[in-house]
């Protein structure tokens, strides 16, 4: 582990504060969950993602979906794009989504963007030409987002009612998953 030369006394109620830049660089936001865990003699904070549980049935299930829309459809937790179908897939799997596209995902609202370029939608140093469109719903369970639908397409055509509906469907189907 690394070592950052920071250290907190802990409180009388047992809790300690993470310095705002750790809080920063890590991406842990308010109210956000941590999971805790003894390793040996070392007490390790890890960020709590239900992308575990996301990930094996959201692959299944927009791999079934990809195979009748001719978009690729990605879905998020809170940091990265966790799965992935369709033509931009290797493009976008595993990536870290972009500070515009998490304050996105904290509106909790669908939203449509044209021409939007490869920077403003995952974390990158590259400067890519190319646009992109896409369709988002965030993915609520227990009434917070825990990630995104996305469907994306390097087309100029709007997408769909059908399509539309399809990644609402998506993403009821996943929050209410992640909620049993």
């Amino acid at each position: 582990m690394k070592a950052t030369g920071v250290v907190r006394r802990i409180d009388d109620l047992g809790r300690i504060v993470i310095p705002k830049e750790m809080r920063k660089t890590l991406r842990i936001r308010e109210g956000e969950s941590l999971e805790i865990f003894a390793q040996g003699d070392e007490i390790v904070l890890k960020k709590f993602s239900s992308s575990v549980d996301l990930q094996p049935i959201s692959q299944d299930l927009i791999d079934t979906i990809a195979l009748t829309i001719k978009s690729s459809i990605f879905i998020t937790d809170r940091d990265y794009f966790i799965a992935g179908s369709g033509s931009l897939k290797k493009k976008f799997l595993t990536k870290t989504i972009s500070p515009k596209l998490e304050e996105l995902l904290l509106e909790n609202e669908r939203y449509h963007k044209q021409n939007v370029a490869y920077q403003d939608i995952v974390v990158t140093e590259e400067e890519a030409k190319e646009k992109y469109n896409y369709l988002l719903y965030p993915i609520l369970a227990d009434g917070e987002t825990v990630g995104l639908v996305l469907l994306m397409s390097k087309t100029e055509e709007d997408f769909t009612e059908e399509e539309e509906h399809l990644i609402q469907i998506i993403s009821q189907f996943l929050g209410k998953y992640l909620e049993e």
